[in-house]
């Protein structure tokens, strides 16, 4: 595969070395909306592409992927769009050795203006046309558009490209997989959003989506940029112009893809798509060719590039890969206790070339069954830690509101005084003032007045709520504990502490105020049972609260 890919980007350099002479486009023709973690590669002619990291928090290992479950449940798309499970891990690490791992998916579509600076012998002049998505495009010439890119930058801009290992990144078309978990916000939005037909649009979906009708696209394609990202900062990633995408199309057979390959795949609805059809599981499937035998081209379909490497991105790696997958497969310990490595002793002892070739079938499925259970364990790790960062969470709610009401407490103290103060200079003033200042001074009283009948509104709701909250706490702790105890007792703590990171890495893609740290917490608690020393409720509560700032006596604000 490194050396198919090697081949392709020499046999793609066709590209001058002058063009990295010419003036850089103004931002607004390949940036319109910057972000503060865009990653900018440069282009031919002075122009740019900017990608978005798409995290994918993973647990520990060369062989770790993060599991997605992808599709929509319909009776009309079901052979195509039925939920499935699928699995996905971004090969590049952040500047912050504590961030997840990520792939790069394109901010915008390719523009026309970017297809021609690596496409044409000329550069082209940005402008506004230049800023609509490059369309009437076949699948191939997209392909041999990210493969030109590729070689460009290899040899113009390659200390910019992200690296690992001895790799460095190559332009391509996404993968399914790639585009679905990135158009539904993926690790940034939480679970039940990630499944919802489209991304979160508190606005509507006119403020981010152009399809078919007066309300929005008004039939005809947008320039980049104009419209709401997604959560991830992801632009136009439905509507405007559908995307292809790099394998070929395959039906669903009830939760899997189907054994035959078919044509291609374009993603995500066009600007011709009605508003109740767009969806992040909308996928349509193309021939290469039209009815007169040329190659397939469309006005209302065009793409956008990821950043990929070579999974094996050192000389080293593929004995680590093997490693891994080895110490995976055999993760159950002796062969008397995993029926694989039984029948891998049972195969070495058998002459019979038939009979072995079944035992590796059988071993094989074993493999597979346990790797599966695995997972689910896993999953299920992750379910409880995150739960349990939110029940610590609403134990801190609770616990907050007596220290919210001695805060309360201060505050109206402090505005009483303030309010004597005020009424005394009001006194000395209204003495040798006029009567229109006078009427003004009472207006003024009038207002503190309600002010002061406010918060003694507040205060009383506040002490009515803050009655129940001790007994609230007290079981929200007891529930917390029960949640720890009966994880580690019957986990083991390596997988606890990574279900921990993978959770924390998650909610910190979410950015929840403190449920990263709460999730950290629980994690660890676990892990204090798994060795035999679990949690007292004060330690536990005590932890729990070490999370808040010092200065504040404010509980986490709800959302």
């Amino acid at each position: 595969m490194r050396k198919l890919i090697i081949t392709l980007i020499a046999m793609a350099a066709t590209l001058p070395q002058a063009t990295l002479a010419q003036e850089r486009w103004a931002a607004e023709f390949w940036n319109p909306k910057p972000l503060a973690d865009d990653l900018i590669l440069p282009m031919p002619c002075g122009g740019a592409m900017v990608f978005r990291p798409v995290p994918t928090p993973l647990g520990q290992g060369l062989l770790a992927d993060r599991p997605a479950m992808l599709g929509q449940s319909d009776a009309a798309t079901n052979y195509s769009e039925f939920l499935r499970q699928s699995f996905i891990a971004g090969p590049f690490r952040g500047s912050d050795a504590a961030a997840p791992p990520r792939y790069y998916i394109g901010k915008y579509e390719v523009t026309r203006d970017q297809y021609s600076a690596v496409t044409s012998e000329t550069c082209p002049t940005p402008a506004t046309a230049g800023r609509l998505p490059q369309a009437d495009i076949a699948w191939h010439e997209a392909i041999g558009f990210t493969m030109r890119y590729s070689a460009w930058l290899a040899r113009n801009a390659r200390d910019a490209l992200p690296m690992r290992d001895d790799a460095r990144a190559f332009v391509r078309l996404p993968t399914e997989d790639e585009w679905e978990f990135a158009a539904r916000g993926g690790a940034a939005v939480s679970e039940a959003d990630f499944s919802a037909r489209v991304f979160p649009m508190p606005e509507g979906m006119q403020r981010h989506v152009w399809f078919q009708g007066t309300r929005s696209s008004g039939g005809r394609v947008r320039p980049i940029g104009m419209l709401e990202p997604n959560p991830l900062g992801v632009f136009d990633i439905l509507g405007n112009v559908a995307e292809w995408v790099l394998e070929p199309y395959r039906l669903n057979r009830v939760g899997r893809p189907h054994g035959q390959a078919g044509g291609m795949v374009a993603r995500g609805g066009d600007f011709l798509t009605p508003e109740d059809q767009i969806r992040s599981s909308l996928r349509v499937e193309l021939p290469p060719l039209d009815r007169n035998g040329e190659a397939l081209r469309l006005r209302s379909l065009g793409f956008r590039p990821v950043l990929a490497l070579v999974a094996t991105s050192s000389d080293q790696r593929p004995a680590q890969l093997r490693a891994a997958f080895e110490a995976e497969a055999q993760s159950r310990g002796s062969a008397s206790e995993d029926p694989a490595r039984l029948l891998e002793v049972l195969k070495n002892d058998t002459p019979d070339p038939a009979l072995r070739q079944g035992i590796d079938r059988v071993g094989a499925a074993l493999r597979t069954a346990q790797r599966e259970r695995n997972d689910q364990e896993m999953q299920a790790i992750q379910g409880q830690i995150a739960a349990a960062a939110q029940i610590g969470r609403q134990i801190l709610l609770a616990e907050g509101f007596g220290e919210l009401l001695g805060a309360f407490a201060r505050v109206q103290a402090e505005t009483v005084q303030a309010q004597r103060t005020l009424a005394e200079d009001q006194g000395r003033i209204a003495a040798a003032t006029q009567a229109d200042v006078q009427a003004a001074l009472r207006r003024q009283q009038e207002r503190t007045q309600q002010i002061t009948n406010t918060m003694a509104r507040i205060e009383a709701a506040l002490r009515s709520q803050a009655e129940g909250q001790p007994a609230r706490a007290q079981e929200l702790t007891a529930s917390y504990l029960r949640s720890v105890l009966a994880v580690g007792r019957s986990a083991d703590r390596l997988r606890i502490a990574d279900a921990g990171n993978v959770v924390q890495q998650e909610m910190q893609a979410q950015n929840v105020q403190y449920l990263p740290e709460l999730a950290r917490i629980a994690a660890r608690h676990m892990v204090a049972v798994s060795n035999g020393n679990p949690p007292s409720r004060e330690q536990a509560l005590a932890d729990l609260k070490s999370v808040l700032p010092p200065a504040t006596a404010a509980p986490p604000a709800r959302r």
